[in-house]
């Protein structure tokens, strides 16, 4: 495995593990009857910036290569 495919892995689940955990606990907030749409924005929003991060990382690494 090279350095960019280990890079590569681990932005992959920093990205997608945490957003899933907060998913799951909008989840299981809703079937207790609470209020689950902090825990589905706070998804989105986990989403879409550390998803920005890992792509300027890629994009960093692809430059300098």
């Amino acid at each position: 495995m090279t350095r960019q495919t280990a890079i590569a892995r681990v932005l992959m689940v920093a990205v997608f593990a945490p957003s899933g955990g907060l998913s799951g606990k909008g989840v299981a907030e809703a079937a207790q009857g609470r209020e689950w749409w902090p825990w589905m924005v706070a998804a989105l929003v986990w989403l879409i910036v550390s998803g920005s991060i890992s792509m300027a990382v890629t994009n960093h690494f692809e430059q300098h290569r």
